[in-house]
């Protein structure tokens, strides 16, 4: 998808740019240097996995102190969750979020999303522990395909989705989303119905997405495009989906040029860290241009670009940061860890298969963004990494009765 998306973004004409109200600037070089670091992180995927297998599958065995041990992980990154949440919910309703202005979201009043996300914003370091919702959402699912627990994680789902509906955050309901689907397509069983529709989701997948977002601009966008486009509601909308991803490549080439002689220290390739509370009281971004960076980059795109589209992009965005070879570095890394985790999953690792699960979405995500570096990703991947140092070593004995496993499948994957 990374792939067609940059191709797109690249032989569009300028008047198809228009469209989204932004001249194109990914024009003369800056196609080269993008193809060079998607092929960086390719390459480094391909070493990494190498040795990864082709065909057939893996089983997952569990003793029971590992089940143990998946289970109270799960108790312990659920609990945080609700936490971030019953926090961040609590603050809104003492910066004065009331029921009324819910209520203008659902009756689709222009600026009601604005004025509702202005009156409760997220608490640093606080608000953030709801981001160990998809950590909690993949253990669930795991333990519930061993039948232990019940469905307790699809309250992280139903708040996720609130979060989306009010809160104008897609990103947080495909966050608990990805998980769920990508531990059932790989532990599916072969030769069912089920599995079937599995092998078909790459396909059913697109109009799935377009539907989503349909669905949340109708109540979002379209407020006010309705009033002032002459296009129907179904051709606005693929337009401007397929602008989200398009215009993340023209605004990371815009970025180059903007960049170019501020000098700065590296911001939005690695955002997470500038961001985090252990770093922005103490060590605070120097800034660019006199501003901060995330208002030079507001000011960037309103007198050069469109605001509504303000993605940064990845790729091209750290070669504005770092330059081509450490940019290319950093590509290589980053795919190497991704084919490294892949590997380890084909072996038959759950922590892999959690990683997988969870982070999978930085991948859906690399035409808009770096995901792996913001914030909301700290969380995750702080999880992730105590899971695979601390998970136990048991090994399984192979006897009938002993353990509990994954259903194994024939396709490539881990079950």
């Amino acid at each position: 998808m990374t792939g067609f998306m940059a191709l797109l973004a690249v032989v569009a004409p300028a008047e198809a740019y228009a469209e989204w109200r932004v001249p194109k600037y990914l024009v003369g070089e800056l196609p080269i240097v993008l193809a060079i670091l998607m092929t960086a992180f390719l390459l480094g995927i391909l070493i990494a996995s190498g040795m990864a297998a082709r065909s057939g599958s893996a089983t997952i065995r569990l003793t029971p102190r590992q089940v143990q041990y998946l289970s109270t992980t799960y108790r312990v990154v659920f609990i945080l969750t609700i936490l971030g949440y019953t926090i961040w919910l609590a603050s809104a309703v003492t910066q004065g979020v009331s029921l009324n202005e819910l209520a203008g979201v659902l009756n689709r009043d222009e600026g009601a999303i604005g004025n509702l996300k202005e009156n409760s914003r997220p608490i640093g370091g606080v608000t953030t522990m709801t981001q160990f919702g998809p950590v909690a959402i993949a253990i669930g699912f795991v333990l519930r395909k061993l039948g232990i627990g019940g469905r307790t994680y699809w309250w992280i789902v139903g708040l996720a989705g609130f979060r989306a509906m009010f809160y104008a955050e897609r990103l947080a309901l495909i966050e608990v989303l990805v998980p769920v689907i990508l531990i059932a397509a790989l532990t599916v069983e072969p030769g069912t119905r089920r599995a079937r529709w599995v092998r078909a989701a790459p396909v059913l997948g697109v109009p799935v997405i377009w539907a989503i977002f349909a669905v949340f601009e109708y109540s979002r966008s379209w407020v006010y495009y309705q009033w002032v486009t002459p296009l129907p509601f179904g051709e606005w909308v693929s337009l401007r989906l397929a602008g989200y991803y398009t215009t993340s490549f023209n605004n990371s080439a815009l970025m180059v040029k903007a960049a170019s002689g501020t000098n700065s220290l590296p911001f939005f390739s690695i955002d997470g860290f500038w961001n985090a509370p252990i770093v922005a009281p103490f060590w605070p971004h120097p800034g660019m241009a006199g501003k901060t960076a995330a208002e030079w980059w507001a000011e960037t795109l309103r007198l050069n670009a469109n605001p509504e589209f303000n993605n940064t992009g990845s790729f091209l965005t750290t070669y504005a940061e770092f330059g081509i070879l450490i940019a290319a570095v950093l590509w290589v890394v980053l795919g190497a860890i991704v084919g490294a985790v892949f590997t380890k999953m084909t072996k038959g690792s759950l922590p892999a298969l959690l990683a997988v699960a969870t982070l999978f979405v930085g991948l859906l995500e690399l035409s808009r963004f770096l995901y792996w570096t913001q914030g909301r990703a700290f969380p995750v991947l702080l999880a992730v990494v105590v899971i695979a140092l601390s998970y136990p070593s048991d090994k399984v004995p192979l006897l009938p009765g002993r353990g509990r496993n994954l259903r194994p499948e024939r396709r490539p994957s881990v079950t």
